[in-house]
């Protein structure tokens, strides 16, 4: 039998971690939740399911019986949702896509999230409260807790601050320390370690005044 899973959440990253919980694990989502001050939020989520109340939600489901995945994308906001569930009592669960590729050495914490099509070398550890999509993280890194990494590539003995975010095709050079609240944008290089409450991004994408046409002629014959 499945173990039962409420997702917090109301947006359609919800949606897609409901769906490959209940395609690729042990659990069967039977419900999502928000704080009260959401529950007139329209939701973005498809699904008939109830939408419950965080608030109270111990005393209708048992921390015993039911455990909850917090889908929030803002760090600091689902830091403190996590220990909030925490707080009444809930275990976090935690899901490993099988369409990912990891060894068995992986150390990862609750609330953990790693998609599909991610690859991971081994001797890495995920704390607690982390999301991970199509990540490439190389050997004896560590990702600290309350981090979101989006399609980066990570070198190999790299710590990620806690609380960090690592944009889409953002690189990591190996032996390099992110520092705690970094936003690492997408197409950032970072080749020396970095402060906390740090921000980066690439050189800004220009229009070229040459057109396809022209630079076909000229250099793809």
């Amino acid at each position: 039998m499945k173990k039962k899973l409420i997702i917090y959440g109301l947006g359609k990253f919800a949606e897609y971690i409901a769906y490959v919980f209940n395609q690729d694990s042990p659990y069967d989502v039977v419900a999502y939740c928000v704080e009260g001050s959401y529950l007139k939020v329209k939701k973005e989520i498809s699904s008939d399911l109830p939408l419950i109340n965080f608030d109270d939600i111990e005393s209708k489901f048992s921390p015993e019986e039911y455990e909850l995945f917090i889908t929030v994308g803002n760090d600091i906001v689902r830091e403190r949702i996590f220990l909030a569930a925490k707080s009444k009592g809930y275990k976090l669960a935690s899901y490993v896509s099988s369409f990912a590729s990891y060894m068995e050495n992986l150390k990862y914490g609750e609330n953990v999230f790693i998609g599909g099509g991610s690859g991971i070398q081994p001797f890495v550890e995920i704390e607690d409260n982390c999301i991970l999509i199509g990540v490439r993280i190389g050997h004896h890194t560590k990702v600290c807790k309350n981090s979101l990494l989006s399609h980066p590539v990570i070198g190999s003995n790299v710590v990620i601050g806690q609380n960090s975010f690592l944009g889409i095709n953002c690189s990591i050079k190996p032996d390099v320390k992110i520092g705690k609240r970094n936003v690492i944008g997408m197409g950032a290089v970072i080749t020396k370690d970095t402060g906390d409450g740090e921000v980066y991004s690439p050189s800004p994408t220009k229009k070229r005044t040459i057109t396809y046409d022209k630079m076909n002629n000229k250099h793809l014959q």
